[in-house]
């Protein structure tokens, strides 16, 4: 009987050790999308504007039409927002699960104004049968022009794990930005660090695949 237990262990080590390098059982934490950390601790890489943390930014299609690059658009936001969908494999750069809040909220072609509820989670990690992330809420305003489409995400917010299923919410300018992220060496805080890189990943990848969709 025990050489049979034994052979058994034997036999499944290969698949447990498959197991913990990827899914629930991965040890591997959730890297940022980009080695350079000058990325996520300079100064204003976390924008304000007025107090509010206000990421902007125009996203070029040259010689697009305002009708072209709208649908596009339209069509991207309906499948990035929709409420209760994952996409990919958690440690993909555009991976996303989305909350049962997360909708499009706005789509108006005559004047190309698409507004995006955004509500997802954002991991840091996952251990062996525990997962580290935080659920982000924010706002995406989308103005399709001829040639452009302006991008503009903002009133941002997170819930931050507590400990036993107990979140708080924390808005970005309290938790992300220049003030409250980075120490007086302009290094980033522990806990509000990973934040900050999460968001100026999502960000990043977001204007990624807004370009993508319309060129």
């Amino acid at each position: 009987m025990k050489k049979l237990v034994m052979a058994l262990c034997v036999a499944t080590l290969p698949l447990m050790m498959q197991a913990q390098s990827e899914g629930l059982l991965a040890r591997k934490a959730v890297t940022a999308a980009s080695a350079d950390m000058k990325t996520y601790t300079a100064k204003g890489a976390v924008p304000e504007v007025d107090g509010a943390v206000v990421f902007k930014d125009v996203i070029a299609a040259p010689g697009k039409s305002k009708e072209d690059i709208y649908a596009k658009v339209a069509q991207w936001a309906s499948l990035r927002y929709e409420p209760n969908s994952v996409m990919g494999f958690y440690t993909d750069p555009n991976f996303f699960k989305n909350l049962e809040f997360s909708r499009v909220k706005e789509a108006n072609k005559e004047n190309g104004k698409i507004q995006c509820q955004g509500a997802e989670e954002l991991i840091f990690s996952i251990k062996p049968l525990a997962k580290n992330y935080t659920q982000a809420f924010y706002l995406l305003d989308l103005d399709v022009q001829d040639g452009q489409v302006g991008f503009k995400l903002h009133t941002l917010s997170f819930n931050v794990d507590q400990g036993e299923g107990q979140f708080v919410r924390e808005t970005a300018e309290d938790w992300i930005s220049d003030k409250e992220c980075l120490s007086k060496k302009g290094t980033l805080r522990r806990i509000p660090g990973k934040f900050r890189i999460k968001t100026i990943d999502l960000v990043n990848e977001l204007k990624k695949e807004i370009a993508a969709a319309i060129n």
